[in-house]
């Protein structure tokens, strides 16, 4: 069973238009402003995500393995890091003109396991209840199996001892279960949604390991 990775980041123009609306309905508070109209198109892959068109500048590159099993894998802002199997395969989808997001995916070689982590940062800072609200969006449009809400039940959410807040949740129809963990940064300009998930199937099989680079996730 193969889990759910994100989708192409074309559909995150919906994301933020959708937020913006829905939380200046409810609380009148400026919202992050539109990812750039028009992004450059791309197919959808089955385990990881397409990068979009690449700028003049090169993403940054898989660090090497410190060792025979993980590598240390460092934010490109320095926002975390974590410990990650070395065999597992990188891939980075980021926005090519405005520079106002990016996401870095690891999946496992039989694409039974994905970690994910994005990255969003426009200037706005998010008030009130915004930083949960975008979350949820991206989990019901990027993460279900429908691509839309309904698919994705949230069973538990917790605040952590670090600040964070973590959604536990399955996809009904997918097959497949994962834990978001969502906080803010840079005076709450900065959106940060790091992401496990994996195959209901081959849970005995991965979890050990996600809960390894789970707690090895560090930040300044």
């Amino acid at each position: 069973m193969s889990v759910k990775p994100l989708k192409p980041i074309i559909f995150l123009v919906l994301i933020i238009a959708v937020v913006s609306l829905a939380c200046q309905a409810l609380s009148g508070s400026p919202e992050p402003t539109s990812v750039p109209p028009n992004p450059p198109t791309q197919q959808p892959a089955p385990l990881q995500p397409t990068p979009q068109e690449a700028s003049e500048e090169e993403p940054p590159q898989q660090p090497e393995s410190d060792n025979g099993d993980f590598f240390i894998f460092t934010d490109q802002n320095d926002l975390y890091s974590i410990e990650v199997p070395a065999d597992w395969e990188y891939e980075q989808t980021y926005d090519a003109e405005d520079n106002y997001y990016y996401i870095d995916t690891f999946s496992s070689p039989d694409g039974g396991a994905v970690i994910e982590n994005i990255v969003y940062d426009d200037g706005t800072r998010f008030t009130g209840n915004q930083k949960g609200k975008f979350a949820l969006y991206l989990l019901n449009t990027f993460y279900s199996s429908t691509g839309r809400e309904g698919d994705i039940r949230v069973s538990d959410d917790k605040i952590m001892p670090d600040g964070s807040e973590r959604l536990t949740w399955t996809s009904q129809g997918g097959g497949y279960s994962g834990l978001s963990f969502l906080e803010l940064r840079n005076n709450n300009t900065t959106f940060l949604l790091f992401t496990v998930n994996w195959g209901n199937s081959v849970e005995e099989d991965y979890i050990d390991t996600l809960n390894y680079i789970i707690d090895s996730y560090s930040s300044p």
